[in-house]
């Protein structure tokens, strides 16, 4: 039996810039109203004028089932909100372990996570009241502002407006409701991953706030700079970098074939010889006020909560299952995405000791001794997540984790015994690629390997070599990139003997639903609407809406594929994709490596390192001084990262630890 619940509240912080731990935090943050039902039970209504339900108090204390859709936003109002308001009258916190997650379980199940496109996608009966989502929008923020006092709408001003409020939170229960009953619920391991998920964002990211705002000021001083030359280089035509329109008419003007300042245009623009040298000197000045990295430092700070006198942190940066491979996601500084730093060794704590002067001299300093400020400042992002007082951090990740679990997952023994023995994978494929002895491999040859074992495991071809040997500075003809491609391809017969098992099986579960077909350790399952891919470790993927269809490839023929629906990475909207052997490979691949992830996560919790982030394959963790002092330390945390789970025996893993006291690549 479950209780589902739904608040509908008002604040003066903005949920969605400031996040969920200010938005506790504001002082006029209150809960509007709440509906509720038991089951499939008619739904109340509560508003707050009046006291809480006993029925729903009682439910909550006996430890009864919860249901929401983003439980951490109800978890988080009644146990901070209505918890502040009620206590006195004996009202019972709501244990982590009480409630779930219907968005969690629609994203579980590559459907969209709000609620409105979840119905949507689910063809569900109930739809969510989009007129009354735009009432709720007015009447949760401030009517008015005058200095510090508030003005806000009450029911004596717009009592309609509040009827549409409380039949919209109420049609919202029932839309919950019944996703609920539509979705698969989360296996048992995977609600405590939930669970720990909403432990981790709780705990938050700790970051030091003084450099922080040093390093804003820093940013709007040079963007300042930016704009004052962008002024003189174009005559005043163009009062900002910023200013696109503006930009676009003045490079079309002086001889620039501009469509768009987008970045991948800019690029174009100042590769094409025929772009006059005054327009370039424009463009870089537009490249370099676009550095949207800096925009991190505006999220800690909008962000960051007092952290009970030790410092201030940024709770709730991690989504669960964001990807539909599992994967989490980065919310708020987007700790996924960091920029790879740019700095020369021992220009980092220079730099950070720059921030605690006043602002114009740390621009000049970084200025003169360290290079473009705003560059700069994007290469320090990670160092402004500060360990607290009598605090350390330790790091691990694992290496070339993607690569280890192609192989182990394609038979591709020649590349295990790589990683059981040396590891030194990219000597080893630039072996095969020049047909010489790994001994033998040079630095030149080397990055070719590397550049091949990133680019080429998921089916890529020449385009995506090419594409990746930019990133690292290797120039190559198209030519040779295709004898690569082919030389690795031959290098590693069974990763591609796998790409196609992986098509095969997938086309022939869908084209006869009900039979299960198998690729090495990977079988595939149509059942209803979806098209299931059960993993290694028994945990399923899911494509909703799987058909065959007559699809074009890259290189233009036809044939007959899997397609199935997903939410666009890019647009957001709900789409149908085409599948093949390299992306399902991907897939998959990313999906072990995400459960060897979460299966030392779940190993770390409850020992004294304290989990508050993980990017991508690495965990990040806090410890005590006293801890950290321990010689063994790193090989304490190696150890637990590189137990190899009984469903993945003769995975070879090996792990990397170091520990300071600011994160760090």
């Amino acid at each position: 039996m479950a209780l589902h619940l739904d608040f509908e509240t008002r604040s003066e912080v903005d949920l969605k810039t400031e996040g969920l731990g200010r938005y506790l935090e504001g002082r006029h943050t209150d809960v509007l109203c709440a509906a509720f039902a038991i089951e499939d039970n008619p739904v109340v209504l509560w508003n707050r004028k009046e006291s809480l339900p006993p029925m729903l108090i009682d439910y909550i204390r006996d430890g009864g089932i919860i249901a929401a859709h983003n439980a951490q936003f109800e978890l988080h109002i009644w146990n901070t909100i209505l918890y502040r308001r009620f206590a006195r009258e004996g009202l019972p916190l709501i244990r982590l372990e009480q409630i779930y997650c219907t968005m969690a379980k629609c994203m579980a199940m590559s459907l969209p996570a709000s609620l409105d496109k979840a119905a949507d996608a689910l063809q569900l009966e109930n739809q969510k009241d989009m007129r009354g989502k735009r009432v709720m929008m007015q009447l949760s923020r401030p009517r008015s502002k005058e200095g510090d006092v508030f003005t806000w709408w009450g029911e004596g001003d717009a009592p309609e407006k509040f009827e549409t409020l409380y039949s919209y939170c109420k049609k919202d229960v029932e839309v919950e409701r019944e996703v609920d009953k539509k979705t698969l619920n989360l296996t048992d391991k995977e609600q405590k991953i939930w669970q720990l998920d909403q432990k981790i964002n709780a705990i938050g990211v700790p970051v030091d706030l003084r450099s922080v705002k040093t390093a804003i000021k820093v940013v709007e001083l040079e963007k300042k700079e930016l704009n004052k030359k962008m002024k003189e280089i174009t005559g005043g035509e163009v009062s900002s970098c910023t200013k696109v329109l503006e930009l676009k008419d003045w490079l079309n003007k002086n001889g620039a074939k501009c469509d768009s300042v987008a970045k991948a245009d800019v690029t174009e623009m100042l590769e094409d010889p025929s772009t006059p040298q005054i327009c370039k000197e424009a463009l870089l000045l537009r490249r370099a006020a676009g550095k949207s990295s800096t925009a991190k430092l505006d999220a800690m700070l909008k962000r960051a909560t007092e952290d009970m006198g030790q410092g201030h942190r940024v709770p709730f940066t991690l989504q669960y299952h964001a990807a539909s491979t599992g994967r989490f996601g980065g919310r708020g500084i987007q700790v996924q995405n960091f920029k790879r730093p740019n700095l020369e060794p021992g220009q980092l704590p220079r730099v950070i000791q720059a921030l605690h002067w006043p602002a114009e001299d740390a621009r000049g300093y970084i200025d003169l001794f360290c290079g473009d400020p705003l560059e700069v400042i994007s290469s320090c992002l990670r160092s402004f997540i500060l360990a607290p007082v009598d605090k350390m951090f330790v790091c691990g990740d694992w290496s070339a984790i993607e690569a280890r679990i192609l192989a182990w997952l394609a038979g591709e023994q020649r590349v295990l015994e790589v990683f059981r023995g040396h590891g030194k994978i990219y000597e080893a494929e630039a072996a095969g690629i020049y047909g010489v002895d790994k001994d033998a491999v040079n630095s030149e040859q080397r990055q070719i390997g590397k550049v091949a074992v990133l680019s080429l495991g998921y089916q890529g071809g020449k385009g995506a070599f090419q594409s990746m040997a930019k990133n690292y500075g290797v120039k190559v003809s198209d030519e040779r990139a295709e004898e690569i491609k082919n030389a690795w391809r031959a290098s590693n017969p069974n990763i591609v003997k796998f790409w196609y098992d992986l098509e095969r099986a997938s086309f022939l579960a869908v084209a006869n639903p009900g039979t299960q077909y198998s690729a090495g350790p990977i079988t595939y399952l149509v059942k209803g609407s979806f098209l299931f891919c059960r993993l290694p470790s028994n945990r399923v993927l899911t494509y909703p809406y799987p058909r065959l269809d007559l699809v074009t490839t890259p290189w233009g023929a036809e044939k007959e594929a899997v397609t199935f629906m997903t939410v666009d990475s890019t647009t957001k909207k709900w789409v149908r994709v085409n599948s093949y052997g390299g992306i399902l490979a991907e897939n998959v691949t990313q999906a072990v490596a995400r459960d060897i992830l979460t299966d030392c996560l779940l190993r770390l919790d409850n020992t004294e390192f304290v989990t508050f982030m993980h990017v991508h394959d690495e965990i990040v963790c806090e410890i005590s001084e006293e801890k950290a002092s321990e010689p063994d330390i790193f090989e304490q945390f190696e150890k637990l990262m590189e137990v190899v789970p009984d469903w993945a025996e003769g995975l070879p893993l090996k792990a990397e630890a170091w520990m300071g006291s600011r994160y760090r690549k």
